[in-house]
């Protein structure tokens, strides 16, 4: 089944696994209206985290530690409930939503993994802490102080699926937040936008369609097609030429770039926000001699992904990512198309936040030099 589709599909599985188990079932007054007390919500619910285990939290959470970069703090931020967040691990990757959202500079950082300081997360009270199934040591002890500790980040190697860890840390979270309504929403957005460029390159005979390298920190760290940011090349509609070369991503070298010589080069912001020295990659790479016969560094088809809550070809704004490629790679095919007035309307439908001028800058740079990305 294609993976655009099955966006939807996986959602009531998922929804079943995270249900609440702590209904109140009081017996009826004697008037047949029941007990004043005991009709009122149930003060605490039973939820299952994503690694089955079963977890008891207030019935409403006023606050939301987080301990890792796996998925849950762009599922509360694409759900509008940056608000709800307690504690979370360093932010200075998110450029754009410390922009956005200034109030997530003052959120304290206990910690991440296993360099979580227990102690002091004990003493900030959060309502739940969601915390990566690998951190096996601090998830530990922080039930043997009964911490309501809740899993994510749980790991499918074998799966076809770019999609399925991201899907799961959604729809966990907005399930424990009460947003699964809005999540559910953002999965069809996601599902009409890829279904719309594949409808519209689905005829580009194979000869035609063009090749491209998806890079992360340097040019020889390069994405495969078993991973979102590299996915996204074959879902706007071209080839990625180190697709099978490795899992992942994973290092090559300078003599496959040269052989593999694509028409475009993606690069996406992971760790590292934009700086003067990313944006002089560019001139860096056309100057290396090694790299001077590529197409992509001859023309200038060379951008850097924007990163709002995550980079565009990541998780939460993938189908952004991939109608944005698909328009730098396909332009006729996408002439109508202007994706800039799509991401606008992507954060204010989902985010209830208004992209100005600023935003652009901080979101949507580009490389020295290189073609304009035509959002900034």
């Amino acid at each position: 089944m294609n993976k655009s589709i099955k966006v939807i599909s996986i959602v009531l599985g998922f929804l079943m696994m995270f249900s609440v188990v702590g209904c109140n079932n009081a017996p009826q007054a004697a008037n047949g209206t029941a007990d004043k007390a005991a009709g009122q919500e149930s003060q605490v619910v039973t939820k299952v985290d994503m690694a089955g285990n079963s977890v008891t939290l207030p019935a409403k959470l006023n606050k939301v530690a987080i301990t890792s970069w796996m998925g849950s703090f762009g599922a509360v931020a694409l759900l509008g409930r940056v608000d709800l967040v307690s504690a979370m691990a360093d932010t200075s990757r998110y450029a754009w939503m410390r922009h956005a959202f200034p109030q997530i500079l003052s959120i304290p950082d206990y910690g991440s993994f296993d360099k979580v300081n227990v102690e002091e997360m004990l003493k900030s009270n959060p309502d739940v802490i969601i915390s990566p199934n690998s951190a096996a040591e601090a998830n530990k002890k922080m039930k043997s102080l009964n911490m309501p500790v809740y899993i994510d980040g749980m790991m499918t190697p074998n799966s076809d699926d770019v999609f399925e860890g991201w899907h799961k840390e959604l729809l966990g979270v907005a399930d424990l937040i009460g947003e699964t309504e809005k999540a559910e929403q953002y999965l069809k957005y996601t599902n009409d936008i890829l279904a719309m460029v594949k409808q519209r390159v689905d005829g580009i005979p194979e000869s035609q369609r063009k090749t491209a390298l998806v890079v992360r920190t340097t040019m020889l760290e390069v994405f495969a097609n078993n991973i979102s940011c590299g996915w996204a090349v074959k879902a706007a509609g071209g080839i990625n030429v180190a697709a099978e070369a490795g899992n992942r991503y994973f290092t090559t070298s300078a003599e496959n770039i040269t052989q593999w010589n694509p028409d475009f080069i993606f690069q996406t912001i992971v760790t590292t926000p934009f700086d003067e020295k990313m944006a002089a990659y560019y001139d860096e790479w056309k100057a290396d001699k090694r790299y001077q016969n590529i197409k992509a560094i001859q023309s200038g088809d060379v951008y850097i992904m924007p990163m709002g809550v995550t980079q565009w070809n990541g998780d939460v704004e993938m189908a952004l990512g991939v109608l944005q490629m698909a328009k730098i790679m396909y332009p006729e095919q996408f002439k109508d198309i202007d994706v800039k007035a799509e991401a606008e309307k992507f954060y204010k439908t989902f985010m209830n936040y208004d992209l100005g001028a600023e935003d652009w800058k901080i979101m949507a740079p580009n490389f020295n030099h290189a073609k304009s990305n035509g959002l900034s």
